[in-house]
């Protein structure tokens, strides 16, 4: 088919640029800040490396709410007492060797020593703090940083699985962006054969007017304001100005020094958080043996100071979410299997109290059917037998097949109270029994 001819004086008019579409714009703009937002936290986590500091991931809410689970405390050395005195420090937890705790320094002891306190307890924690302990003076806080840490340390696989699919997204739509990124109007000057001139305009072809031969150039330009709210989103100028702006709010948000400088609680009108220390709770009470099952070996740690050590038996998971966010770290076990248990490290028997009371922190699935034993007194020591094969339960606390938890004990026969309410539930309870002197 022969090309259709151009009536006379109208220009060919060439292809025109293509504009990136402002939906796909304003994604990729999320994108772009949600990129630097992680990319930036990770540089002001690490570039005081260079000077000495160090980052330290929190992993409790003690310090709510200027400094929440998963923030980064990033410390500069310091032993100095006057220097650490009413400012936020990070030292070796003396309660929990080999782990780093982040409190607020709020007196120094005649010996020397330390005593600091978490801004959302209620009390001071329990014990001193050697200033050789110390690790460093918070300098800056890098708010959300180490959450992906957190996730990973207490096998939140969800959360973790959602932000490293949120990164891959978001550079997909950044690319995708990039690629839909054409010559704009005024990139190049065009000439008279119809080609983009200044400002991209088109020049259109010369036009003979009557036979006189002269002849008369019309140079048209679309109106500005119309380019304007037509090509806003493809305005290289515009892009960068726009990209620059979110790149700064998105590296200041995460960053403050702030929350080292005062305290949460208002010593004016008396109020406090909700928080409180479970450990220092507990200890107080000089209880017989406290597992916190936050172990990572083999052994579990008797954290009442009596040296009353457990053994994991059979298959655990270890380092699981735990119930506590003013534990750190906050995690516990999931006994995997009907065989495993902790019991007592010690063979000597122990001789069942008259007067006592027991604590336990359990969470079970929900519409779990299964039941099981909570905690008590057994023999044999070990492992987990039946009554057909010899075993002897005591002081039992434990849960039924509909998720009722019962206590019971023997006494000439067997006594047992129940609750009414079910606690298969995926939550987590504390479960208190307790058996007084005048009992029957």
């Amino acid at each position: 088919m022969a090309p259709q001819a151009m009536p006379a004086g109208v220009a060919p008019q060439p292809d025109q640029p293509r504009r990136a579409s402002t939906p796909l714009f304003l994604t990729a703009l999320v994108a772009r800040t949600w990129l630097w937002f992680v990319g930036g936290c990770v540089v002001i986590t690490l570039l005081p490396l260079l000077l000495g500091w160090r980052p330290y991931v929190v992993e409790s809410g003690s310090m709510q709410p200027r400094i929440d689970v998963g923030d980064v405390v990033l410390a500069a050395p310091e032993s100095d007492p006057q220097a650490l005195l009413g400012r936020v420090a990070v030292f070796d937890d003396p309660s929990r060797p080999g782990t780093a705790k982040t409190h607020r320094v709020v007196a120094i002891n005649p010996d020397g020593t330390l005593t600091t306190k978490g801004d959302a307890n209620v009390g001071n924690d329990t014990a001193p703090v050697e200033t050789t302990a110390v690790r460093g003076l918070g300098r800056l806080l890098v708010m959300f940083a180490g959450l992906p840490m957190v996730w990973l340390h207490t096998g939140q696989w969800l959360l973790l699985g959602l932000f490293l699919l949120s990164l891959v997204v978001a550079a997909w739509l950044v690319c995708k962006d990039r690629d839909d990124e054409e010559l704009e109007p005024g990139d190049v000057d065009g000439g008279t054969d119809g080609t983009p001139g200044p400002g991209g305009a088109l020049l259109p072809l010369p036009q003979r007017l009557g036979d006189g031969g002269s002849t008369q150039v019309a140079a048209s330009r679309p109106d500005p304001l119309q380019r304007i709210a037509d090509g806003w989103t493809a305005s290289r100028l515009g892009r960068r100005a726009l990209y620059a702006s979110v790149l700064t709010i998105a590296l200041a948000l995460p960053t403050t020094a702030a929350a080292f400088a005062a305290t949460t609680r208002s010593t004016a009108n008396g109020w406090s958080v909700p928080n409180w220390d479970y450990t220092a709770t507990i200890q107080s009470y000089s209880p017989y043996l406290y597992w916190k099952l936050d172990d990572t070996g083999a052994t579990a740690v008797d954290s009442s100071g009596n040296s009353r050590t457990g053994t994991y038996a059979a298959t655990v998971t270890r380092g699981v979410a735990g119930a506590f966010l003013t534990d750190t770290p906050n995690v516990g076990v999931t006994m995997a299997n009907s065989t495993a248990c902790v019991n007592t490290t010690s063979t000597t028997a122990i001789n069942a109290p008259q007067t006592f009371t027991q604590i336990a922190w359990f969470r079970a699935p929900s519409g779990y059917a299964q039941g099981g034993k909570i905690m008590g007194w057994e023999t044999p020591r070990t492992g987990t037998t039946s009554v057909s094969a010899g075993s002897r339960y005591d002081r039992h606390v434990y849960m039924d097949g509909s998720g009722r938890l019962w206590f019971g004990v023997y006494n000439g026969g067997f006594r047992t109270l129940s609750t009414t309410a079910s606690y298969n539930d995926n939550a987590w309870h504390m479960v208190a029994a307790s058996l007084g002197p005048t009992t029957r």
